[in-house]
């Protein structure tokens, strides 16, 4: 029987990943990861969690979604799923229980992430705590975190930015945008920048030859269709990553996560996301300042849901955290 210990918890469009945490430090023979498609409701995987770990006492808890967050209540974006902070404190027998974005999670992370968690992509090397930093995560669904370190601690605050609206930058850009119109009636940057995206980008040029993001990623580097939808999807992201850049001049650096950041990381090419991310008017030497990085830890929202309980992610002084 496992102690007394804090629950945190990542929800996903796709799983749901679970952990017992003792102040910022995770308990990582207690992370558990569940597939989404399989139960009906979030309450049935802290259910079926505390039956795989069984636990004496949840001391409090945090429970990141991917989705916009109310007030004491969550609606995921990319699955009917709603989460009532009322009802979990029901079921954990908890008075203290909080419910925050995913990408809130995944910013309050960096405080405490290992330098060898982050791998440098594109752009300047230095990374630097003290300074605004962005967490960009590319998914199931797309969204941004703004980090916003102060002496004693990040702060985070809550953005839904994959859901504006994606612009064009040249005609097959513009084929993609009236797409998205003539069939969804709004062209959104989640629909492009996501697990969905290159697919929908196929669809879009190739209608005859259907595919899914995987198989694209996959055939690209023989295939000179997958080739040109990947370097499509690459411009797009820089371009956009580049927008976010001048809106919040991220100094201390721009941190890529998610399934399909990873996968996508070995095709950011200086003439395809470099050109996207640096093509600024007279502002495209001034993006060259800016770094990006991948986070390869795949429990990096946990460590961030740890660190919200611990009052909102002090700064940690273990020397392997990222430094410049």
């Amino acid at each position: 029987m496992v102690q007394d210990f804090n629950l945190v918890a990542d929800v996903g469009g796709t799983n749901t990943r679970l952990a017992l945490s003792d102040g910022k430090s995770l308990k990582h023979e207690t992370i558990r990861r569940y597939k989404n498609s399989f139960t009906s409701s979030f309450e049935e995987i802290v259910e079926q969690y505390l039956s795989d770990i069984p636990v004496s006492q949840i001391h409090s808890t945090c429970i990141a979604v991917a989705g916009p967050v109310h007030q004491g209540w969550a609606e995921l974006t990319n699955i009917d799923w709603k989460i009532q902070n009322d009802q979990l404190k029901k079921l954990l027998n908890t008075r203290i229980s909080f419910i925050i974005n995913d990408m809130q999670a995944q910013g309050y992370a960096l405080a405490s992430l290992q330098a060898k968690e982050v791998q440098h992509v594109y752009g300047a090397k230095n990374i630097d705590l003290s300074k605004r930093m962005l967490v960009c995560g590319i998914g199931t669904g797309f969204n941004i975190a703004l980090v916003l370190p102060t002496n004693t601690r990040f702060i985070v605050p809550p953005s839904e930015a994959g859901h504006a609206r994606l612009t064009a930058g040249n005609s097959i850009e513009q084929k993609i945008v009236d797409y998205l119109i003539n069939t969804r009636g709004f062209a959104e940057i989640e629909e492009v920048l996501s697990g969905r995206g290159m697919a929908l980008i196929n669809s879009v040029l190739f209608p005859k030859n259907s595919r899914n993001s995987e198989e694209i990623i996959a055939q690209a580097t023989k295939d000179p269709e997958a080739k040109q939808v990947i370097d499509i999807f690459t411009t797009i992201m820089g371009s956009y990553l580049g927008d976010l850049t001048l809106t919040t001049l991220p100094e201390g650096g721009i941190f890529l996560i998610g399934g399909v950041s990873r996968a996508i990381s070995k095709f950011l090419r200086e003439d395809t996301f470099g050109f996207g991310f640096c093509d600024k008017g007279r502002f495209s030497d001034f993006n060259k300042n800016f770094g990006i990085h991948l986070i390869i830890d795949d429990y990096a929202a946990l460590k961030g849901c740890a660190n919200y309980l611990c009052h909102g992610s002090g700064i940690s002084q273990d020397p392997n955290v990222l430094r410049q």
